[in-house]
């Protein structure tokens, strides 16, 4: 019984780690669009002053972003095929422990118990709008948790922006 409890505790430990440490993407596109199309890009200013993030966490998205999509074949250009903007969303996710087992089985017993803590949860949403038809053509998402006492904000950033355009362009089934 003891090698079960403490299989358990492992095994919570490392899905705790886990879906603490990891970036989740997801993406959608226009299967209608050929993205063979698109050669240059500019970002959508108004969309992206209007955040309310600090400029340094925008310059570090702009910047991100900027290497990212020239590292897939894309230019900058004063007049694009796509206009790129983002958004960005966070939340604090609670976590509650209520009961502590004690004992060992059957005669276990679940005292009550309070441990909490919590997290921010950050959400960034890149989107790619066909600037001709002002429709947009692809949207990636990224969900991960946020450290804003991290001592390197550049590489934290820089992680959700490569991981979310791994999935740009599309590849067409």
């Amino acid at each position: 019984m003891k090698k079960n409890i403490s299989l358990k505790i492992i095994l919570f430990t490392f899905i705790f780690f886990i879906q603490s440490c990891g970036i989740y993407v997801q993406y959608d596109y226009d299967s209608d669009v050929n993205f063979d199309n698109y050669s240059s890009y500019s970002f959508y200013q108004p969309d992206i002053d209007e955040l309310e993030i600090s400029d340094l966490d925008k310059k570090r998205i702009l910047k991100s972003l900027d290497l990212g999509l020239k590292s897939k074949g894309l230019e900058r250009s004063n007049s694009p095929d796509l206009l790129v903007t983002f958004e960005t969303k966070s939340k604090e996710r609670v976590y509650v422990n209520n009961y502590l087992p004690y004992g060992w089985y059957p005669f276990a017993y679940h005292y009550p118990y309070s441990s909490g803590y919590s997290r921010v949860q950050g959400t960034l949403y890149v989107s790619l709008i066909d600037s001709k038809n002002q429709q947009l053509v692809w949207q990636g998402k990224g969900v991960g948790v946020l450290n804003e006492f991290s001592d390197n904000r550049d590489k934290m950033i820089n992680d959700f922006v490569i991981k979310i355009l791994e999935k740009y362009p599309p590849i067409s089934d």
